[in-house]
């Protein structure tokens, strides 16, 4: 009972401080850490992602795909995805990447980093679309550094559900589907669909 009582307490406690939408800092959205302050459970969570460590080389696995892959960076290194919490670990400990030199040199271009951290609509919001797609890889390499989380989902200042990366949309819209946009407007689709946008984009995305 005294579990029960505790936990029931915890849930109130959380239901609270959502209902107040704590406000993250713009400033310090992009680390997940920042998240924790006021929205423990939460982050709690996306810490568990840390306990997928095992690192399974998908090139071992499936040796056809360094066939398929021939010539493309994949044929180099490729391994099965893991959490969240590796992402932009495991981005940068490859060989696909190569050994750039400085900011314009390197095999893989900026796009590499796009589904890895919310540090890129950061990036692409600073520099434009157009501007962040150009280049390599290692232009980005020094502000990138927050691995896939809470912002990349949740709106800082009201804990909605958001998609900060304008291409989504583009490619719904073009295939004929609803967008993400659309579907916020629309009382008719439940959170769990809403959610459902962002979460698939990530995780399908975050396997590259």
């Amino acid at each position: 009972m005294a579990l029960l009582a505790n936990n029931i307490n915890e849930k109130e406690g959380e239901r609270k401080a959502l209902a107040k939408a704590p406000v993250v800092p713009e400033a310090d959205m992009n680390k997940n850490e920042e998240w924790s302050k006021y929205y423990p459970r939460q982050y709690s969570s996306w810490k568990k992602t840390k306990e997928s460590d095992n690192i399974e080389d998908m090139l071992d696995t499936k040796p056809q795909l360094s066939v398929l892959w021939a010539g493309y960076g994949f044929a180099k290194d490729y391994n099965a995805p893991r959490g969240h919490y590796y992402a932009v670990q495991d981005n940068v400990n490859t060989l696909r990447t190569g050994a750039p030199k400085d900011s314009k040199t390197g095999p893989m271009p900026t796009a590499c980093w796009t589904c890895k951290s919310p540090d890129v609509p950061r990036l692409i919001e600073r520099d434009g679309e157009n501007e962040y797609y150009s280049g390599k890889w290692s232009k980005y390499g020094s502000e990138v550094v927050n691995s896939i989380g809470c912002a990349d989902c949740h709106d800082n200042e009201t804990a909605e559900l958001t998609m900060r990366r304008p291409y989504l949309d583009r490619a719904l819209e073009a295939a004929g589907l609803n967008t993400f946009s659309n579907s916020m407007l629309n009382t008719k689709i439940d959170i769990q669909q809403r959610g459902s946008e962002p979460c698939w984009y990530i995780s399908k995305c975050g396997k590259a």
